[in-house]
Formats: C-alpha cells, sequence, structure tokens
C-alpha cells in the first residue's frame, strides 16, 4: 500500500478516469481479469513474475508512444499522464525503500548466508536508489501541476 509521501501528487488519479477515454468492451474485461489474477495481499512468485511482466510491458507500451506516437496525445492528456507516471514511480519508489529495509534486516530467505559487507553493499544502492527515485517522482509532480495551468 502506498504512503503519502512529499514527492505525490495531490491529485486523485483514479478520480481522473471518468473523463479519460474507454476502452471496447473486450479489453475491458482483460483489465478486470488481470485485477482478479493480482489480488490485494495475495503473493507467489509466479504472481511477481506476471505482475513485473505487465508492469514492464505497459512501460513499454507508454514509451514507444512517447518516442514514436507522440502526435497523437493532445496536451491536456498529459496531465493524466503525469499523475498516473507520479503515482507509478511513488509505488516504485516505496517498493525499492522497502527492499533495502529488508535487505538490511536480513528478511529475504536465504539472506542469512549472504556475507554482511555484500548485504551492506546491496542495501546501500537500493538506499541510494530509493532516494533518487522520490526525486524523479517530485520532478514528475511538478511538471504536472505546472502542466495544468497551461491546460486549464
Amino acid at each position: 500500500m502506498l504512503r503519502p509521501a512529499w514527492y505525490l501528487s495531490d491529485t486523485e488519479w483514479f478520480s481522473l478516469l471518468d473523463d479519460a477515454p474507454q476502452l471496447d468492451d473486450d479489453r475491458q474485461a482483460i483489465i478486470d481479469d488481470l485485477s482478479r489474477v493480482l489480488p490485494n495481499g495475495a503473493t507467489s512468485p509466479a504472481l511477481t513474475v506476471a505482475a513485473t511482466f505487465l508492469l514492464v510491458t505497459s512501460a513499454d507500451y507508454l514509451g514507444d508512444t512517447m518516442s514514436w506516437a507522440a502526435k497523437s496525445i493532445d496536451l491536456a492528456e498529459l496531465p493524466r499522464l503525469l499523475c498516473g507516471l507520479n503515482l507509478a514511480q511513488a509505488h516504485l519508489t516505496q517498493m525499492i525503500q522497502r527492499m533495502a529495509a529488508h535487505t538490511a534486516a536480513r528478511a529475504f530467505r536465504g539472506s542469512a548466508e549472504v556475507p554482511a559487507d555484500v548485504l551492506r553493499a546491496i542495501t546501500d544502492s537500493l538506499s541510494v536508489a530509493g532516494a533518487n527515485s522520490e526525486l524523479v517522482a517530485a520532478h514528475l509532480k511538478e511538471a504536472n501541476l505546472r502542466l495544468h495551468g497551461v491546460t486549464q
């Protein structure tokens, strides 16, 4: 679950969906199925792989859209996109920070056998990544706030 943080946009992303373009019924059914496949609280290696696959596939799609189909995106759509990216980045940020804490605490199965200096280096890398990730989320928030002044 996402914790409130200074780098989060004040806009509630899900409230922006009412005015968003909608998928056809078949594609919406797939989204609904995914919501059931990845339920809150359930975990397994297979679900983790599936969720990571969806995350990477979605990021790849958005990256291609921004690279090759930018002219198909209206400037008025960017606030929704930036707000969503801010929300996604905030989730990634907090996930990285939890991974750092769990690594430091040797909470992961098998981590008891890893030398302390190796775990410390991993924890340090994750901690720096988490701190830098906060900055990315903050810059997305700032861009979104500035864009609201242009599009409204």
